[in-house]
């Protein structure tokens, strides 16, 4: 049985004794990072991309109106220094179109070595339905044809539009330290510049109190508390060696300091990532969800963090990391997580919702699915 797998049960595992015994693990004391929220961290995962195009002002719309504590979501800084809105540096060929409307070639466009004016001849609407991400992510999406790479600054427009007073905005640094990913590292961004301009539309548009900067790349997280010590940090790992060398954050055990960790060693915590993060001032941590257990939980706050793992799909993991006593939570299936927290009984934002937007787009995803598995109409719009 594969680790990862193993970590799942034994949680799980966990969990179910703490139910039994009616203990109530939401009776920790309350902890605060500088953003301050009276409710639980619901986090749409790129605003929700099995519901929405990812990381477009569609998915972002979707997450306000599903009540959204944050709006997760990723950044990249193009050619001529334009902070966009994507998780992969290179463009994506299984949702990217060209002007002809056509599925990119793979490997071939990267954000970093383009103008934002060239960005603008794709289109991000719609997921490729013979990918296998498709298959993953695409089923329950309602699919917009006219959807591009927005802005940072565009979505922190799109939130005063909607008049959205306290969702926060959780955007992650996607810088690439590690040479052992060539792909990704060729071109890497100066974490210093990126988050130089982060900060500056930050306090453009008033967002200190509402931005939580994350990443797998802790430079970025050291270098933002020197530029700006209010902006509040979240720390991101994992260490999952099948998914590649990139997903092995932490390193323990090998000589020297994992290129992630901003010259942090590990193995000088013991190869206990909470520590590690505390030490660099992270308010947050946010790992991957198998790999926490109710200790770790309690660890965190007792260190005076939150801790808000990604990302949870599974309603019977959601529950699971419940009764741990987590902060909140990252998923990819906004609408499976709002009804289990309401059902809880956990605290969360009401929907903040604007008819009059062009990216409205209501609530609407179970239709979706349930029409495209019995081969009914095209639910794109």
């Amino acid at each position: 049985m594969k680790k990862s797998l193993l970590k799942r049960f034994v949680m799980l595992g966990v969990a179910a004794a703490f139910i039994s015994a009616g203990v109530q693990t939401y009776d920790v004391p309350s902890v605060e990072a500088k953003v301050v929220t009276d409710t639980f961290d619901f986090q749409p995962h790129r605003g929700g991309r099995d519901a929405r195009p990812e990381n477009t002002l569609y998915s972002y719309a979707y997450a306000m109106e599903m009540g959204a504590t944050s709006i997760e979501c990723d950044m990249q800084m193009t050619k001529d220094g334009v902070i966009v809105m994507s998780h992969n540096p290179i463009l994506n060929h299984d949702i990217t179109k060209d002007k002809n409307g056509k599925y990119i070639e793979n490997g071939k466009y990267d954000i970093r070595t383009m103008t934002y004016k060239e960005l603008q001849k794709f289109t991000v609407g719609d997921i490729d339905p013979t990918s296998g991400y498709y298959e993953g992510h695409g089923q329950t999406q309602v699919t917009f044809d006219d959807a591009k790479i927005p802005t940072l600054e565009q979505l922190f427009q799109l939130i005063n539009e909607y008049g959205d007073k306290k969702v926060i905005v959780n955007a992650e640094t996607k810088t690439n330290p590690d040479p052992a990913v060539p792909a990704y590292h060729a071109n890497d961004v100066d974490p210093v510049k990126f988050v130089t301009e982060v900060n500056r539309l930050v306090k453009k548009y008033n967002m200190e109190d509402r931005f939580t900067l994350q990443s797998f790349d802790w430079r970025t997280l050291i270098e933002m508390k020197k530029i700006n010590p209010d902006i509040t940090l979240v720390a991101l790992w994992c260490q999952q060696p099948s998914w590649g060398r990139d997903s092995e954050c932490l390193r323990p055990y090998e000589e020297g300091a994992s290129p992630w960790l901003g010259g942090i060693d590990i193995d000088d915590f013991k190869g206990n990532p909470y520590q590690a993060a505390k030490s660099i001032g992270a308010d947050i941590v946010s790992p991957y969800g198998p790999e926490i257990s109710l200790e770790n939980v309690q660890e965190t706050h007792a260190l005076g963090m939150k801790i808000v793992p990604w990302t949870i799909n599974d309603a019977v993991e959601l529950e699971s990391l419940l009764n741990m006593g987590v902060d909140g939570i990252i998923t990819d299936k906004p609408w499976m997580a709002r009804e289990v927290l309401e059902k809880r009984g956990v605290k969360l934002n009401p929907p903040t919702v604007n008819k009059d937007s062009k990216y409205h787009s209501g609530t609407a995803h179970i239709d979706v699915q349930t029409k495209r598995l019995a081969g009914g109409a095209d639910a794109s719009h």
